[in-house]
């Protein structure tokens, strides 16, 4: 038994290796963007590639050996019980599949820029080899035997203190995870995964375990897009309860068979999510306050089913985060909370659902704080201390963790948006990464209120969609009405300088490769294409940098951004 145990806890150690690997691989990536820069990534490359070839045969190794260690395995608990045994070989079956599939190979190297593509291609094969799903698996066999008393426990004497798992970024990061890999978990109890987490991470044993899935205690939330988890506890006497808000980052529900199924279904989901982050978030209107008003729900049925004296902690990724800190500026709802690349609050949407927060005046004092008549706002120490003033207390219980680069930061320079609590921002020393954060820099507050409108309108013609076909059709549709009222406005020197300055703030930021140029006066007008006679307009539009959105989208969920928080943060 001790033999199993060590080649899962080093098959873990090399999944947690690639998963760092990968972090490295991505932050390597930027400099590309340069091709003086790239001259570094010879060596660079030659030793990724060495850490890759080593692990991937080490998790071959394991993953072998773990097979045969299982396959000889007899515990009495195999007599007891004749299920449990080709249970876990099974897992280690399914460890052995994803080890040896055949699309871990499908990435075709391209003939030109030989130094980047090879960073590329590392990316993808680490990518291939489903380190989630295989992390899934391994923590489905710990789970096998720790609920038939099979695992062997090495509990620490001290006792648990209370916050000792909420001060664990690793605990936090690996619970805000389990909403979007829930399925992997589906045929155990929730809790014993939460058992088999809290174990790992402070060496004392849970003496009481319950959770509640917004989804089943509340059915209209998956209606609206909601998904939230909380997790009651109790070790040694301390109580304390930890809700998980769910983001907007999508993902596949792997419950559902059909391929096309489940990518309707991953198009649903995001659909709804952004439709709240841009009506609810980005405007700050009250037409969708559906999340919102489920996320009330959702915590006060969990506090009234909780235990007697339990301290109550809110978690949140992206839009789970916006979910922290607006519940707790509203209903004083934890006693602490954590939030990593989170969406800001909105002072508007809150103004709708709770106008008795503040006085009209009070109201006023911070709608002309946090506005930008006077072309710009960035929220400055000044600026936060004097909407701290403001607010009925200063919050410091919520901490919103970000990378500083983070996409989801541009928001926080949206009129009357602001954050809670405290805001630690991580970064790397001596890195490139071009992504400017501060679009104040490049954009007026016109271009900022017509980007606003834009999605606005845009979420508006949506609403007539019932399914993913018709919300990706009636997009498209959009899209193109819009670049054809943008072809016939074209020659307006406002149209023209919104459209430049949009692209430069995208070129400075690695979205683009070539720089925009001034549109000229005359259009193309014969071209029947709208997108075509763009092109030809605009050719820097054909130099999207589809690696810089990758890596934008890569740093902003908790896969990416995890890394950072071993990092000391700038506090503001």
């Amino acid at each position: 038994m001790r033999a199993l145990l060590s080649t899962l806890n080093r098959l873990n150690h090399v999944y947690n290796q690639l998963d760092l690997l990968n972090f490295r691989a991505h932050k390597n990536l930027p400099l590309t963007f340069n091709k003086e820069d790239s001259k570094k990534l010879l060596p660079q490359n030659k030793r990724l590639y060495f850490s890759y070839s080593y692990l991937n045969k080490e998790k071959s190794r394991l993953t072998n050996l773990l097979l045969n260690q299982i396959i000889d395995l007899r515990l009495p608990i195999f007599i007891k019980n004749k299920t449990i045994h080709p249970q876990m070989i099974d897992k280690v079956l399914k460890l052995q599949n994803i080890n040896q599939a055949p699309g871990k190979q499908r990435f075709k190297l391209p003939s030109r820029n030989r130094k980047i593509n090879k960073l590329k291609q590392l990316i993808t094969m680490i990518e291939n080899e489903n380190l989630n799903l295989c992390r899934g698996y391994l923590n489905q066999i710990y789970i096998i035997l720790l609920i038939h008393h099979a695992l062997p426990l090495e509990l620490r004497d001290q006792r648990y203190q209370a916050g000792e798992l909420l001060q664990d970024s690793d605990f936090r990061t690996k619970l805000l995870q389990y909403d979007y890999d829930r399925y992997l978990y589906e045929e155990f109890e929730p809790e014993n995964y939460l058992r088999l987490l809290i174990y790992n991470r402070v060496h004392r044993m849970p003496d009481y375990v319950k959770s509640f899935e917004a989804r089943k205690v509340l059915p209209e939330a998956a209606e609206c897009g909601f998904s939230a988890t909380a997790f009651q506890i109790a070790i040694d006497g301390v109580k304390e309860l930890y809700i998980a808000f769910r983001g907007t980052e999508g993902g596949d529900d792997n419950t559902i068979k059909s391929r096309s199924k489940r990518f309707e279904a991953s198009i649903l989901e995001t659909y709804k999510d952004w439709d709240y982050n841009v009506n609810a978030i980005l405007i700050g209107s009250d037409k969708n306050l559906s999340q919102l008003k489920m996320a009330r729900q959702f915590v006060q049925y969990v506090k009234s089913h909780s235990l007697s004296d339990t301290m109550i902690y809110g978690l949140g990724h992206s839009l789970g985060g916006h979910f922290v800190q607006t519940l707790q500026l509203m209903d004083d709802s934890f006693d602490a909370g954590f939030t990593l690349n989170s969406a800001p609050v909105n002072l508007k949407l809150i103004q709708h659902l709770k106008p008795e927060l503040f006085t009209p005046e009070i109201w006023q004092k911070l709608f002309d704080l946090t506005d930008d008549t006077e072309n710009v706002k960035y929220i400055t120490t000044d600026l936060k201390n004097q909407i701290n003033r403001l607010l009925p207390r200063d919050y410091s219980e919520i901490i919103n963790q970000s990378f500083e680069q983070d996409m989801t930061q541009v928001f926080y320079e949206l009129p009357f948006t602001i954050w809670v609590g405290q805001k630690w921002e991580y970064n790397l020393s001596n890195w490139q990464y071009p992504f400017k954060n501060h679009p104040r820099a490049f954009l007026s507050s016109g271009e900022i209120h017509a980007y606003q409108r834009f999605f606005e309108q845009l979420f508006a013609y949506l609403t007539i969609s019932n399914n993913s076909a018709q919300v990706v059709k009636n997009s498209m549709s959009f899209i193109r009405h819009r670049t054809r009222i943008l072809h016939d406005t074209i020659n307006d020197p406002r149209t023209a300088k919104y459209f430049f300055d949009y692209a430069n703030y995208l070129y400075q930021s690695g979205v683009f490769k070539d720089r925009p140029q001034k549109i000229s006066q005359t259009f193309i007008e014969e071209n029947n294409s709208v997108l075509r006679g763009s092109l030809r307009e605009w050719p820097f539009l054909k130099s999207i940098n589809t690696d810089m959105l990758g890596l934008a989208t890569y740093f902003h969920v908790i896969d990416g951004a995890k890394h950072f928080l071993n990092r000391k943060p700038t506090k503001l």
